[in-house]
Parts: structure tokens; C-alpha cells; sequence
């Protein structure tokens, strides 16, 4: 049997020159992952040793993979194009607590810098 809590997040997302903040988006916590939708695109955060990032709506898919200080792989795949585009992340900040998790790193894709980007989450029972 699965165990599923209901809770709510703020969400703090800083890419480039654009920030945003969501607060108290309904979430659920299932299976180490925070699951929520914010318009139309749902996200998941797998919260196990690593931070793996989902992102996903109508014309898109994005996996990321972050672990503190390392470079990793992820993938962007574009829905309509059928077209998978590697994607290299660089953690230069990773902090997980009990209900706080804060990323920052950069991105690239296909080899092209795409920038540096930062995303806070707090939980809120």
C-alpha cells in the first residue's frame, strides 16, 4: 500500500532574468516525490540521494538530474518535433532539509549554454 500526504508548496523559480514565486500550490508527497501542477505544466521532484526534476506539459518533457557539485545528463524532448535534445547540468548549489529544497545550477543543450537557473521549494504542512 502507498501512502500519499496532501500537502502545500511555495515555489521560487529564478531562470535568467525571469523570476517567479508560486505559493501554497497543492501538493502531493508519494513514493519520495513532491507531485503538483502549477498552469498546465506538472511537475514532479523525486527527493531520493540525487534531485531528479520532471517537468512535463502538451509540447514537452524535461528530466533533469542534479547532484550536489557533479555534472550530469538529463534530456529535453520537444513533443510535436519527436526530437530529444541532450541536456548537461551543472549543480553548483544543492541543499535538501526536511522541507526545504533549494537547487541552483547551469544548464546546457545540445552543447549550447542555455543559462543559470535556481529553484526553491518549501514545504508546507
Amino acid at each position: 500500500m502507498c501512502f500519499i500526504r496532501h500537502l502545500f508548496i511555495n515555489l521560487y523559480i529564478k531562470n535568467n532574468d525571469e523570476e517567479l514565486s508560486y505559493i501554497k500550490i497543492p501538493c502531493k508527497f508519494k513514493d519520495n516525490k513532491y507531485i503538483f501542477d502549477i498552469d498546465s505544466d506538472e511537475y514532479e521532484i523525486d527527493v531520493n540521494e540525487e534531485i531528479v526534476f520532471h517537468k512535463k506539459n502538451s509540447e514537452s518533457n524535461l528530466d533533469l538530474i542534479f547532484e550536489n557539485n557533479k555534472m550530469t545528463t538529463g534530456t529535453y524532448y520537444i513533443k510535436e518535433l519527436n526530437f530529444y535534445m541532450d541536456a548537461k547540468i551543472k549543480t553548483i548549489k544543492y541543499k535538501k532539509q526536511d522541507k526545504i529544497i533549494e537547487v541552483e545550477y547551469k544548464l546546457w543543450l545540445q552543447d549550447e549554454e542555455i543559462g543559470d537557473f535556481k529553484f526553491k521549494l518549501e514545504v508546507k504542512e
